[in-house]
């Protein structure tokens, strides 16, 4: 369940579990669409080759840089216990993590703003106007041409 309406935002995350070497970047990039949300984890270290999340695994999105992932979270005003699998100590090893999203910090973030919205209806709108303007005068300027 998603707490947050339809839209994308960027919130505060805190990673609990581990050896406390690694971090994830905060605020994570976060998709709400139709009661699914997603969020965009990129981690501190670029030898994370996948996440578990309810079991199920997520390959990285990226090719270089430090590890990124899109997973699901079901109830984001909950902790959302992942596993995060790293090849940085020489073969790969899954560790659990905890990943807290601070719901009452989160921040509209991309899609188009009211006004991106607005102008182009106000264009319409007053387009339509002037040819509804032009059509009348045209009309009345026949009308009293035949009299």
């Amino acid at each position: 369940m998603s707490t947050l309406k339809d839209g994308d935002y960027n919130i505060p995350v805190k990673l609990e579990g581990g050896s406390g070497r690694a971090g994830i970047a905060s605020p994570a990039s976060v998709h709400v669409e139709k009661n699914k949300t997603t969020a965009e984890i990129t981690w501190s270290s670029e030898h994370y080759d996948y996440m578990k999340v309810d079991g199920k695994k997520y390959l990285k999105t990226n090719k270089s840089g430090n590890s990124t992932f899109e997973i699901p979270v079901k109830d984001i005003s909950k902790p959302l216990d992942v596993i995060g699998d790293t090849t940085a100590m020489g073969r790969p090893y899954e560790i659990g993590y905890t990943i807290t999203f601070d719901t009452a910090k989160a921040e509209r973030s991309g899609g188009p703003s009211a006004s991106t919205v607005a102008v182009p209806v106000i264009i319409t709108c007053a387009a339509a106007a002037v040819i509804a303007c032009m059509t009348i005068r045209r009309k009345t300027k026949k009308a009293k041409s035949n009299e």
